[in-house]
């Protein structure tokens, strides 16, 4: 997992002024100064006012459109949005954030068609263009976002972000050291960018610098303990090295931090697995069910931990669930069937181990031949 390409948003601003009255304009940076200090009701209120004294305003329907998606009011935002773009249609920063708006709410199309009309109105306009990339990116152009941020660091050869999403797109092709050039890129810019951290040591991982991504990983967490996907990936990279008490310590600190996390549940219950503690791996396969009930690989987990533990109808339960859920899973065939054995139900155990076999999984050839001559 990643941290997504940023849609970098327009901050409060206010642009010069032509024909507003001394009181709308007096409102408009009491609100500014407001939503700097993180009063957004306040600010809400000034803009309102600065509204009510110059309903021509369209910096005042700009910046309470800021405001108003800081506080989770996007229909509001949206609207406010629309009202400055028609007060004012050549009003470059309105085009970026109501495209930023249009973005998070899928319509990536509408994004792209703001984002391009906030660079013809300000070809220089260095943040749209990292924006159109990464909505153009989200839609599968990876070409045009290739082209759009090769721009915006061209404008802006301090835009740490725009190198960071090129070098997620580097890593999206596989090509992780030419990735890292561009995170380095960006940490060089910007030494606290907690993306760009986190992005490389994915892109470590990807190229097997374990050292290296485990670095990077214990880098973001520094930056920003909370983050709880940081402490899984952390984990992800442990494991792969069999350090499996260690791992899990990241996998229970994710899950401390975000209790919701089915998959911090599943890896935790991973590596008491490989830990060979299966009755702690059965309790936390149980947590990563009870959040989604059709994840599938903590069914096959579980069943198998309960196969070591000679629960085997309730391993045979968990078989028969996954192959629900995923009928061209050739191991979950070969599970069930083994299991079926072991529960003196040979007949239609070797159905399943045949089944298994006949769909390509080679492991079920030595279970055929030391349970099913028979059924050779």
């Amino acid at each position: 997992m990643k941290i997504r390409s940023a849609i970098l948003i327009m901050l409060l601003v206010i642009l010069p002024i032509v024909a507003h009255s001394q009181s709308a304009n007096e409102y408009i940076d009491q609100g500014v100064e407001k939503a700097g200090a993180g009063n957004m009701k306040g600010a809400m209120a000034d803009f309102n006012k600065a509204i009510e004294k110059d309903p021509k305003s369209a910096e005042a329907y700009y910046n309470r459109a800021v405001v108003k998606s800081a506080l989770g009011d996007i229909k509001g935002s949206l609207a406010d949005y629309d009202k400055a773009i028609e007060i004012n249609d050549k009003f470059a920063p309105a085009y970026n954030n109501r495209a930023n708006i249009k973005d998070n709410i899928g319509d990536k199309k509408g994004a792209i068609e703001d984002y391009s009309s906030a660079i013809e109105l300000d070809p220089k306009y260095a943040t749209a263009y990292n924006n159109r990339g990464t909505s153009k990116k989200d839609i599968g152009d990876t070409e045009g976002a290739l082209a759009d941020y090769e721009k915006a660091v061209q404008i802006d050869p301090s835009f740490a972000m725009a190198y960071n999403n090129l070098g997620n797109l580097e890593s999206e092709k596989g090509e992780y050291k030419l990735a890292i050039v561009e995170f380095n890129n960006a940490i060089e810019l910007e030494p606290n960018l907690t993306t760009a951290y986190f992005n490389r040591a994915n892109a470590k991982d990807g190229m097997k610098d374990y050292k290296g991504a485990i670095e990077d990983y214990s880098k973001v967490i520094e930056l920003d303990p909370k983050l709880f996907i940081a402490y899984n990936n952390r984990g992800n990279v442990k494991s792969k090295q069999k350090e499996y008490e260690s791992a899990l310590k990241d996998y229970q600190k994710a899950v401390e931090l975000n209790p919701e996390f089915k998959l911090g549940h599943y890896n935790i219950g991973l590596s008491y697995y490989n830990l060979k503690n299966y009755p702690d791996a059965i309790t936390n396969f149980d947590e990563a069910i009870k959040l989604d009930p059709r994840f599938a690989q903590a069914y096959e987990m579980r069943a198998q931990s309960r196969g070591f533990t000679k629960d085997y109808e309730g391993a045979l339960s968990d078989y028969t669930m996954l192959i629900d859920l995923d009928p061209e899973n050739a191991q979950a065939y070969l599970g069930s069937g083994y299991t079926k054995v072991l529960l003196d139900k040979k007949e239609a155990g070797c159905v399943d181990i045949k089944k298994s076999l006949d769909m390509g999984y080679g492991f079920a050839q030595s279970a055929l031949n030391q349970f099913c001559v028979e059924a050779k």
